[in-house]
């Protein structure tokens, strides 16, 4: 993994530099304190302070602000402004209204905007954001109006498999297969 931190970012995102280092640490490890307690053992580090009790968690929004500076800081991703455009216009795209049993269709803008940030971190920029314009409309138009099997936008994006650990993109499938150009039909019937 390779990950870049930039200070300016972190700042307007009202962290320092070592508090977005401790999140990462809570997020990236299943027992904080256990690790710390392992690098004292090893003598990588040593306590000066009371000892730790409990292990922590991250909370979803530091969860998102701790992503959204490592992305946001990452040069190799398009800027937030054109992906913050490009996430209003795939929103457009989808119906209005919530999905049955679900959340919003469209979500909003700074998830989105978030997806596509991960999407371009995870997939690189091997695909144009006309590109991705174009498959997102496809995609909805296969449907022919009757969404009940269809993925919210940000699922559709970018969505973390909990049971495999990984994330899989119907986006990217769209896009590295040029999903549905004649066969619109076909594809909708597989899919159910």
């Amino acid at each position: 993994m390779k990950i870049t931190i930039d200070e300016a970012v972190c700042k307007k995102h009202n962290l320092s530099f070592a508090e977005v280092i401790g999140l990462l640490l809570v997020r990236n490890t299943n027992n904080a304190y256990s690790l710390l307690e392992k690098l004292e053992n090893e003598e990588k580090i040593v306590k000066t302070g009371i000892p730790l009790q409990e292990d922590v968690l991250i909370t979803g929004r530091w969860d998102d602000e701790v992503s959204a500076i490592i992305l946001e800081s990452d040069n190799t991703i398009p800027s937030v402004e054109s992906l913050t455009e490009l996430a209003s216009k795939l929103r457009e795209v989808f119906p209005k209204g919530m999905k049955v049993g679900s959340s919003a269709w469209r979500g909003n803008i700074r998830e989105i905007t978030l997806r596509l940030q991960k999407f371009f971190k995870l997939y690189g920029t091997q695909y144009t954001l006309d590109q991705i314009f174009d498959a997102t409309k496809r995609y909805v138009e296969t449907f022919n109006g009757d969404y009940s099997r269809m993925r919210i936008l940000k699922y559709f994006i970018l969505k973390h498999d909990k049971e495999t650990g990984e994330d899989i993109s119907d986006l990217a499938n769209f896009l590295e297969n040029d999903c549905v150009s004649d066969n619109a039909d076909d594809w909708l019937v597989e899919l159910r």
